[in-house]
């Protein structure tokens, strides 16, 4: 089945003082993929910006950089968009190479795909490689054991131990206080998954996204119809599989990817996908408000 989506992400700032001018980056428009074909996009800026110019990132993502040079006490960001999106297809996963197969393969890249995919087994800004998180991963790497395997009982592991609390972190909770803690959000278990995999020498990336906001077949989880993330942007990590690619794993809902997720870009963390991210001179103290939609419109066989 082929879905027809409906997003719009709307961010509003507010400032206890005036900004008198301000420097921004975003990374809102989503990508083309194999699974997603992208029919429409906008993005709107309250108050209109002095400068603007659409680029491209080191990851192949959209950027937009806007330049405010109006007094304000407010900005309003709004990304409206529709996408196509279909199921991906993926590899049976006792049939993937082993993790440590795949680990010497990264270890040693002789291809373009192989060195592109290495450096997503280096650690990052927010993903460190800690003692604490390899002896969590350890007994999902079972020698031999196939990589998309390992990674999806990653996977399963984390939507079980962990539960999701949006008052439990911020984006600048160290990693190991997450482990420890077992809660978080989306963002949080994304990391996890990801630094999971890197200890052990495997390519994974963070992904930035959408979620629809109930199952499309009405069915329940742990007694509950909606998909948790919704509403909301969303994050999860992708693990890489010698002779196939990149597989998407979302362990907030305990699911691969399969037609209800829509996907705004990828990179090493969060860092590399923070929607709106920038400089000001003023502003005071801020308060942000985010709301999202994410509305199926169109079902094709």
């Amino acid at each position: 089945m082929t879905v027809t989506y409906r997003v719009r992400h709307k961010t509003v700032y507010g400032y206890s003082v005036p900004v008198t001018l301000s420097h921004h980056l975003a990374r809102l428009k989503p990508r083309e993929t194999p699974y997603q074909h992208i029919l429409s996009q906008k993005t709107t800026v309250t108050p209109e910006p002095s400068f603007q110019t659409e680029g491209t990132d080191a990851f192949g993502n959209s950027t937009t950089f806007l330049i405010l040079q109006t007094p304000h006490d407010e900005m309003t960001v709004i990304s409206d968009f529709c996408a196509e999106v279909i199921p991906p297809v993926y590899p049976d996963p006792t049939r993937t190479p082993s993790w440590e197969k795949t680990a010497s393969l990264l270890s040693f890249p002789n291809t373009s795909e192989l060195l592109a995919a290495a450096e997503m087994a280096a650690p990052s800004c927010f993903v460190p490689l800690t003692a604490e998180i390899k002896s969590y991963a350890a007994p999902s790497f079972i020698p031999g054991r196939p990589v998309l395997e390992t990674a999806e009982e990653i996977m399963r592991r984390i939507y079980k131990d962990f539960t999701y609390d949006a008052s439990a972190t911020s984006i600048a909770t160290p990693i190991n206080e997450t482990l420890a803690m077992k809660r978080g959000v989306c963002q949080d278990f994304a990391h996890v998954g990801i630094a999971c995999l890197r200890s052990f020498g495997l390519a994974a990336r963070y992904v930035s996204g959408y979620i629809r906001t109930y199952r499309a077949d009405g069915s329940e989880q742990n007694g509950q119809t909606g998909m948790i993330g919704g509403d909301a942007s969303h994050a999860w990590f992708s693990v890489y599989v010698p002779d196939f690619g990149w597989v998407d794993l979302d362990p907030t809902n305990n699911t691969y990817l399969r037609g209800e997720h829509l996907t705004i870009g990828w990179g090493r963390d969060f860092d590399d996908m923070s929607p709106v991210k920038g400089i000001m001179t003023g502003g005071g103290r801020h308060s942000v408000f985010v709301d999202v939609s994410v509305e199926p419109i169109k079902t094709t066989p």
